[in-house]
């Protein structure tokens, strides 16, 4: 059974489907077929039974599974221990789009210049799936809003960072709420607010970046709630009006987060005091 193998086994089944997988190992759709039909030669068993257009696991599957995520997570232990001890890593973090444009830029280059052993890489994301992300060895650590508990995750604090309302400057708005998708931390401390402050009734606009956000809201097409770092020397800051929350909550607490068993510690301890800084 060959780590290749499980990699592929395990991309099918977070990327719900072979075309999925493919997508995330930068391979053909066949190969990725090739590979689990060779597996399931080898356990003389079927993983996966069609269902409609989805694969679902089979009980033999759903075993292997757990099995392939501890197989797994040694061997990133095992690489990231030995890279660790030549003292020139690649250290990957993930982060929100909003974070790595506002809050990460300074503390990168810091890491850069007093650090050059730790070769930074970055991946963005919504929070919810760096979490995911973070617990399956895709990224080292995570930058990311509203940290959940678990029993595998360490949670560092780095920012609080101040929530504000946002308006369009000089001009009407409807009463639409912009937001970015499910999983981004700013969307629930809106939607949290918009509920405390009786405009649940608002009708929402979903948006795929917090630049688009603001540009509707200089539009005058509605209003937010986001972090006042995020407006604050943006192109539409001009264009604006930020006003301080009177209802809870009225900040989001922004934290590094990682597993517990990473080889990675180090590295990761020293990038949240950089951020701290």
């Amino acid at each position: 059974m060959e780590i290749l193998t499980l990699k592929t086994f395990k991309a099918v089944v977070d990327e719900d489907g072979i075309k999925g997988a493919a997508d995330k190992l930068h391979t053909v759709q066949s190969n990725i077929t090739n590979r689990i039909q060779k597996l399931e030669r080898e356990l003389d068993t079927k993983l996966f039974n069609l269902s409609g257009r989805k694969l679902q696991l089979t009980p033999s599957g759903l075993q292997l599974c757990g099995y392939a995520d501890k197989i797994l997570q040694l061997e990133y232990l095992a690489t990231s221990a030995i890279l660790h001890s030549k003292d020139n890593y690649d250290l990957r973090i993930g982060m929100p789009e909003t974070f790595a444009a506002v809050h990460m830029p300074l503390a990168l280059k810091q890491l850069k210049l007093n650090h050059p052993e730790i070769r930074s890489k970055i991946y963005t994301d919504t929070s919810d799936r760096l979490v995911f992300a973070v617990l399956n060895n895709k990224v080292d650590c995570a930058a990311i809003g509203n940290a959940p508990s678990h029993q595998d995750l360490v949670v560092i604090p780095v920012i609080k960072e101040e929530l504000v309302m946002v308006t369009p400057l000089g001009s009407e708005h409807d009463p639409i709420l912009l937001v970015r998708d499910e999983g981004c931390g700013y969307r629930k401390h809106a939607l949290m607010w918009q509920q405390k402050t009786g405009r649940g009734n608002d009708e929402r606009m979903l948006m795929s970046s917090a630049d688009g956000v603001l540009g509707c809201i200089a539009a005058g097409l509605g209003y937010t709630v986001i972090g006042k770092n995020m407006v604050i020397g943006s192109r539409y800051e001009k264009s604006l009006v930020i006003t301080p929350l009177t209802h809870e909550p009225k900040t989001v607490q922004l934290s590094i987060v990682y597993r517990k068993d990473s080889p990675l510690t180090s590295g990761i301890l020293t990038l949240a005091k950089l951020l701290t800084e």
